[in-house]
């Protein structure tokens, strides 16, 4: 909806409770004492609403409407588009909604009908399939080993430059245990998202971790250290248990699964 309309509504509602549910300033929005006690009782009516809404669903025996799908942006370029022309075909009155993200959506309250995650679900109305364990790797562009040189050996990573996430504190750690001493100095380039991390690394901006599905087919890319272990993440697909049921959306997951399945192992 558009945020003239939400204005309404938000102005509507306080005039019918007779409560006042924000504060106004130059900075937008901010929940009043009032809004913040009334909240848990809005998301209870709004997890409602969405659990009548995904159980009417699977009453609809026609494989159409509107089915939305997030992912890591990457994700979404190199597979979820492959589903959806895929899906052109097989059902075309299906309408996919894409969204992009790095964060996880909230599939319970409806932030997406079905996600891709790296991390299982431990929430009871959602369902996962998982799909495998991928592989991810040190990349740099060849250009960029031209100008530093290879890496000889592993402890020669740290005198690179990456392209990583915003906070590496996770990653270090995670480096770390595999042998791996890199300063969060060396990290000039934080970035949110993974679709531009590659970008960065392709063009010799710095090097980073890329999944090995893709990297590897890029004739710009170069392995920065080959004998070194692998990360292992895994790949899965989640939806909420009512939704599996509908027909759209059992139509999107099976082509989503398809798709990532037919990814070869590297």
């Amino acid at each position: 909806t558009t945020q003239p309309t939400i204005t309404r509504q938000i102005s509507a509602l306080e005039k019918s409770l007779q409560v006042m549910l924000f504060e106004r300033s130059n900075r937008g929005l901010k929940l009043t004492s009032a809004g913040q006690h009334l909240l848990s009782h809005v998301l209870d009516m709004g997890a409602a609403a969405s659990r009548v809404s995904m159980s009417a669903q699977n009453y609809a025996t026609d494989i159409e409407g509107e089915v939305s799908v997030t992912a890591a942006d990457f994700m979404c370029t190199y597979y979820v588009i492959e589903a959806v022309k895929q899906l052109k075909v097989s059902a075309p009155k299906i309408s996919v909604r894409v969204l992009p993200s790095d964060q996880v959506q909230d599939i319970k309250y409806r932030d997406a009908d079905i996600a891709i995650r790296h991390v299982p679900t431990t929430e009871p109305d959602l369902i996962a399939k998982k799909i495998g364990d991928w592989s991810a790797n040190f990349y740099a562009a060849r250009g960029y080993l031209d100008r530093l040189g290879r890496a000889k050996q592993y402890k020669d990573l740290e005198r690179f430059e990456f392209v990583g996430p915003q906070d590496p504190t996770a990653f270090i750690e995670m480096c770390r245990a595999k042998g791996l001493d890199l300063k969060r100095e060396q990290f000039t380039y934080p970035c949110s998202s993974t679709l531009l991390a590659f970008e960065m690394v392709r063009r010799g901006v710095g090097a980073g971790v890329l999944a090995d599905a893709i990297a590897k087919n890029d004739p710009e890319m170069e392995m920065l250290w080959p004998d070194s272990p692998p990360h292992i993440f895994p790949v899965w697909l989640v939806t909420h248990q009512e939704l599996r049921k509908a027909q759209k959306i059992r139509a999107v997951f099976d082509a989503l699964e398809r798709v990532l399945r037919a990814v070869p192992d590297v």
